[in-house]
């Protein structure tokens, strides 16, 4: 599944490959979010004693976790947010181009070929970016989990 990133856009072909492979997709994502439950699980139980060493004696805490606990969570759902942005452009690209197109027809001018091309890949471009949005925002999350889930084993 493609991640957005500000820096490239997907082409036409992406877009049709996240469409047609969305199913899969799809299936993965529920399996990643299941796995991910299953880690979160384990990594809060593995921080469970330092955050209540912390309570016991704030002065002696290992404030280095601590703090991490907290930036790592904030850079991921940031992360995560900015994927969000990325398939609302899309979609509101895709409206706006559409509300053009619609005044131009209502107006009695024509839309031609290249046009009608130009709305297609704006309108598949904003189906490729909600199908992929699950994906693209469990992405961080699952990520920083696995890595304290695989620190924490260790």
């Amino acid at each position: 599944m493609q991640q957005f990133e500000e820096s490239a856009m997907p082409s036409v072909t992406d877009n049709a490959m996240t469409l047609w492979n969305w199913p899969l997709a799809a299936a993965q994502w529920n399996k990643d979010v299941i796995d991910m439950m299953f880690g979160a699980q384990r990594v809060v139980a593995a921080r469970m004693p330092t955050i209540a060493a912390a309570m016991q004696n704030p002065l002696a805490a290992d404030h280095v976790e601590l703090s991490r606990m907290v930036s790592e969570k904030v850079g991921a759902f940031t992360t995560s947010g900015k994927s969000i942005s990325a398939a609302g452009d899309a979609v509101q690209r895709a409206g706006s181009a559409n509300a053009r197109a619609l005044s131009k027809m209502a107006s009695g001018s024509v839309l031609w070929p290249s046009d009608w091309m130009r709305l297609a890949e704006s309108n598949l471009a904003a189906a490729a970016a909600m199908a992929a949005l699950p994906t693209a925002t469990l992405a961080p999350l699952q990520d920083g989990v696995k890595a304290n889930d695989t620190r924490f084993r260790k």
